[in-house]
């Protein structure tokens, strides 16, 4: 199968059952959705599994909108939780969110993406770049909104060579 994937990942100021928390409240979604990408709720979804969200995006970045129906599975509180398309612009659609209790302290926030373009996987191939330079411009802004809330936590990076003997 000829999926791509994409990760996205940020280490907050917060525990992950915080950040876990605000992804729960009905705000959440268009907080973390860039303006010009203006999603239409139909239906929200409570975090828990089966419970499905139904929204209107727009596509190319105009007046055409597009369905999409996205169902929740392995929803673990605090942890993590995934949403599956199953009515949408793609033939493979998942997402999964995962809040991780960091090394350091506080949250690493990671969103892993897989998707697959229909049409086969000459169409996949030509147009997964555009949807991967998307993502990117996406998450960045999402967790960009996730450090104004809660603060970015830098890890040490620690290099035994760097240090003075």
């Amino acid at each position: 199968m000829y999926t791509t994937k994409y990760i996205h990942q940020t280490h907050l100021n917060a525990s992950p059952e915080k950040v876990y928390g605000w992804h729960d409240e009905p705000f959440a979604l268009q907080r973390l959705t860039p303006e010009e990408d203006a999603i239409d709720v139909v239906r929200a979804a409570k975090l828990g599994d089966g419970n499905q969200a139904h929204l209107r995006i727009p596509l190319l970045g105009c007046c055409l909108y597009v369905n999409w129906t996205a169902e929740l599975e392995n929803v673990k509180p605090g942890r993590e939780f995934s949403d599956r398309q199953i009515d949408g612009p793609f033939k493979i659609w998942k997402h999964r969110h995962l809040f991780l209790k960091s090394d350091s302290r506080g949250c690493l926030m990671r969103d892993e993406i897989e998707f697959m373009m229909p049409g086969g996987k000459l169409v996949h191939s030509a147009f997964s770049p555009f949807v991967v330079s998307k993502l990117r411009q996406v998450f960045t802004y999402r967790h960009q909104i996730l450090i104004n809330e809660f603060g970015e936590v830098h890890p040490e990076l620690f290099n035994e060579s760097s240090k003075s003997h």
